[in-house]
């Protein structure tokens, strides 16, 4: 060896020696390596990896994780109803996977969690259900995929739901509506009537401020706070509403029902059982939406203003009610009600 060859020797030991390697192993590796991404990409592709790679992040806690995801969203103003969702949902995962890292999931994990949910009665989730926890559960992945916490989603490939509608969507028809106005208690009537007629959600009736009701300019204002896609959106009030309305007005700073939601929609079963007529799941948002189109067939401005998918009312509303059924629902008014 020249004297050249000793020094380069010398230098090269001293390369790899802090990594525990000799130079020969050293010199087999950088062949391997060089052969497989070339010699001119070898320290951007371990850079590439070593920002993937697990082993260059700290163990992110799955319920911090969680916390963390769910004030993120609250600083970027999501509704209430939708943190509350977050909340239920990666509550139940972070619950059901405890002393686990985000880091130490994979896609089957995941799947084989989400094919095991059930309902509090035992029985197996529906198809939406389990694709909402998916959404969400994913979310929660993606979100610290993006912050460098992760290196991949393990939800990205989990099996999608395919959620199939086969019947129509059920609604009253309007002498059902009338018997049901006339049996409501009187504290959920007010919220019933803007169900009924303005289209909105359970859970924004209860929300809803009677600030938000303004019967001059005929509309209901629904903030972000108060919708479902934390979007905002005015709702046309129709005149058979303003006239039921009028005597039911309250403070401007009181709720139109005081009450959550599941206490509504249980005032609601009731006057149907009283009024001997069928129970249906969102049959006051249902019967909107679908007299609406019947009688205007504006199929994107009912999406607009009930704060749905044009597609999700074209598809499952449009051509259910006759013009003439439209008309009679639209046409209730105090004076036609019993009491």
């Amino acid at each position: 060896m020249t004297g050249d060859d000793r020094r380069d020797l010398a230098r090269a030991t001293d390369f790899v020696a802090p990594l525990g390697l000799d130079v020969p192993t050293a010199c087999c590796l950088l062949a391997e390596a060089a052969a497989l991404v070339g010699h001119e990409n070898i320290v951007a592709a371990c850079k590439a990896y070593a920002r993937r790679a697990p082993v260059a992040r700290a163990p992110l806690p799955l319920g911090k994780a969680v916390v963390d995801l769910l004030e993120a969203k609250k600083t970027k103003g999501r509704s209430s109803s939708y943190l509350a969702d977050i909340k239920y949902r990666l509550g139940r995962f972070a619950s059901d996977h405890p002393g686990m890292a985000l880091g130490d999931f994979t896609t089957a994990s995941v799947q084989a969690w989400i094919d095991r949910l059930t309902s509090k009665a035992g029985r197996p989730l529906s198809a939406q259900s389990r694709r909402n926890f998916t959404t969400l559960v994913g979310g929660l992945f993606e979100f610290h995929r993006c912050r460098g916490a992760i290196p991949d989603n393990p939800v990205a490939d989990v099996e999608r739901e395919t959620i199939r509608r086969v019947e129509d969507v059920a609604y009253w028809k309007p002498d059902e509506v009338k018997a049901l106005l006339e049996h409501i208690a009187p504290k959920a009537k007010a919220g019933l009537v803007l169900a009924l007629f303005s289209g909105l959600r359970t859970s924004e009736v209860c929300r809803l401020l009677w600030s938000n009701v303004d019967l001059n300019q005929k509309h209901v204002a629904i903030g972000a706070d108060i919708a479902k896609t934390a979007s905002r959106r005015l709702v046309p009030i129709p005149d058979n509403a303003r006239a039921l309305l009028r005597s039911l007005v309250g403070p401007r700073d009181a709720r139109v029902f005081e009450g959550k939601p599941d206490r509504f929609s249980k005032l609601v079963s009731a006057a149907c059982k009283t009024a001997q007529i069928n129970r249906v799941k969102n049959g006051a948002r249902h019967s909107t939406i679908t007299y609406r189109v019947a009688l205007t067939g504006d199929v994107a401005r009912v999406a607009l203003d009930s704060g749905n998918a044009q597609g999700v009312v074209h598809k499952h509303y449009r051509g259910l009610a006759t013009e003439a059924e439209a008309r009679a629902f639209f046409e209730i008014r105090p004076g036609g009600l019993s009491r």
